[in-house]
């Protein structure tokens, strides 16, 4: 079946010439569709009405690419679409006509430029950001809570000895944002803490050796530092179950918590040394850890300044 369209942008303008050569290509009357709309508009209900008609097969028929295509882009996108489905596309006044060999030719090299162009911005944009992480620039507005605010308020949310209006207050933030910052609590079900490190940093504690973070040492050297210290309430104790150490933006190992809450312990500042498992397989993550959609060897980018976050399980 031969559809057609014809556009003119304001409503003064009279589509007379080009219902005139659609009629002439063998477009009938009931299906021509005309739309009186600016081209810069991506809203178009005639053209969207067209679309949902074409069949594998059917003609789409219009006197000029300018008259479909609000934008290179759009237009583009147009072609790639016709060619996924089947629909032969006839430009009357430019030549173009898929279904002659030469018109597919011209078709199949829009196709591809539409393709190369949906690239070449993919490719643009994901250098920028790149560019832009690697330089502490991460986008958007400023966090409403710096992460010692944030454990702060979780500890206290966690308390139970003060409703969210007053943590809210004591922050000076909404109720939303303190909800949506602290949303692996909402439900007071189990969680998972995410813990976000990088290797350019070794801390050591000068009077103790005692290192912090990434080691880059023994088993047992990075297990003592991965457990200590983190400011967990002891009302969150028996929901954690799981510790997922992201380094370097790639989740790297994850360690099961222990079960009995006996074996917690805390410091004079009320963190908490965390009774942790050896590293979890594969295996043993899917088993104990089912809902906690996060396996080992995943990019998890590092937002600046989050050094930890919960999800729930």
């Amino acid at each position: 079946m031969r559809f057609g369209y014809a556009r003119v942008s304001t409503r003064d303008q009279s589509t007379d010439h080009q219902i005139d050569a659609l009629a002439a290509a063998g477009v009938a009357a009931e299906n021509m569709f005309i739309e009186k709309v600016s081209g810069k508009l991506s809203s178009r209900p005639k053209l969207d009405l067209m679309l949902d008609k074409l069949r594998a097969g059917d003609e789409v028929v219009v006197t000029r690419l300018k008259r479909i295509g609000r934008s290179q882009q759009h237009l583009l996108e147009l072609v790639r679409w016709f060619g996924e489905h089947e629909v032969d596309f006839i430009v009357l006044e430019q030549g173009i006509d898929t279904s002659t060999p030469g018109g597919r030719l011209v078709f199949h090299f829009l196709a591809a430029l539409a393709e190369y162009d949906r690239e070449m911005i993919v490719e643009g944009t994901m250098d920028g950001l790149a560019a832009a992480r690697a330089r502490g620039r991460v986008g958007g507005r400023p966090l409403a809570l710096t992460q010692r605010q944030l454990d702060q308020a979780q500890r206290m949310y966690d308390a139970g000895e003060h409703t969210v209006a007053e943590i809210a207050e004591t922050f000076r933030v909404g109720r939303t944002t303190l909800y949506r910052q602290l949303h692996a609590y909402n439900d007071g079900g189990d969680c998972a803490l995410v813990v976000y490190r990088n290797t350019r940093t070794r801390k050591i504690d000068a009077d103790t050796s005692r290192r912090y973070g990434e080691t880059g040492a023994s088993e047992k050297v990075q297990l003592e530092a991965d457990r200590k210290w983190f400011p967990i309430a002891p009302a969150r104790w028996p929901r954690l179950k799981a510790i997922v150490y992201v380094v370097d933006g790639v989740v790297t190992r994850i360690r099961g918590v222990e079960a009995d809450v006996s074996k917690w312990d805390t410091d004079d500042r009320g963190y908490a040394d965390v009774p942790v498992t050896k590293p979890l397989t594969e295996l043993q993550i899917a088993k104990r850890l089912p809902t906690l959609g996060i396996a080992l060897g995943d990019h998890r980018p590092h937002a600046r300044g989050k050094i930890r976050e919960y999800v729930s399980l």
